[in-house]
């Protein structure tokens, strides 16, 4: 049980993708990436020598083979769950809500309260509303980016896959252009679609959007309209979430 947050405090966002470590020196300090290691890679011991330093640990997986690891790791850990007390109020099934997800809200939630949309670009693209009264109403999954643009060129004989991260015109004049204007095109809308349509059934006038995840740049790059990028989102939530649960004296 963490009775208090020992610092420095070992942060980790564990995806299907990457896994990343921060070290946060003190309390209200910014998490500083320290390490990302693909998440097939790692292992016990690189987990130990990546925290060697750490007083304690905070943890953020959605991988169940990387807890497993970092369990084996890091025994005293502090792992964000469906029991995890948040600032917050949510809408959403915590037993079926990630909590890379959580800890995205808890952040986006403390620096802007309410009116607020956070979209995490990874494997999966995972959106969450946070509506004018400030209670965190749900969200949506959909793919992420590189498994929108990869879909066509793993199931074709002669497609080729999309290296331009945008597209120069909306109608291609060969197959490569076509492709281009189609898988940019196409995830420009689903992203545009599902933040509207998020938006209206939320009732917010007014919506700031938050971007995060390792393509959040290069979605953003799609969007006719300006977002907020903030790389270090998730594990800021984290950070947030684990003091909370010291102040707390659970888990």
């Amino acid at each position: 049980m963490m009775r208090q947050t020992g610092y420095p405090l070992l942060v980790i966002d564990a995806g299907n993708s990457a896994i990343k470590f921060a070290m946060v020196a003190r309390a209200g300090a910014t998490p500083k990436l320290v390490r990302s290691v693909p998440t097939g890679q790692l292992t016990i011991g690189s987990a130990k020598r990546i925290g060697a330093r750490r007083k304690s640990v905070a943890v953020s997986s959605v991988v169940p083979s990387a807890s497993r690891i970092l369990k084996g790791a890091f025994p005293e850990a502090v792992f964000i769950g469906p029991r995890t007390e948040l600032g917050f109020k949510t809408m959403a099934d915590r037993r079926a809500t990630g909590s890379d997800r959580i800890a995205n809200v808890a952040a986006v939630q403390a620096r802007y309260g309410k009116n607020v949309l956070v979209a995490s670009f990874g494997t999966a693209a995972t959106f969450d509303i946070i509506d004018a009264n400030g209670v965190h109403r749900g969200g949506a999954i959909a793919p992420g980016w590189r498994a929108f643009s990869g879909i066509l060129p793993a199931r074709t004989a002669l497609l080729p896959r999309v290296v331009a991260k945008t597209a120069t015109r909306s109608i291609g004049r060969n197959t490569r252009e076509a492709l281009r204007a189609g898988v940019a095109g196409g995830y420009a809308a689903m992203v545009t679609r599902i933040i509207d349509a998020m938006k209206d059934e939320a009732g917010v006038k007014q919506l700031r959007v938050v971007f995060t995840g390792g393509d959040a740049a290069i979605v953003a790059g799609l969007l006719p309209w300006k977002s907020v990028i903030d790389p270090l989102l998730t594990l800021r939530g984290i950070n947030l979430l684990a003091g909370q649960i010291a102040r707390k004296g659970g888990k």
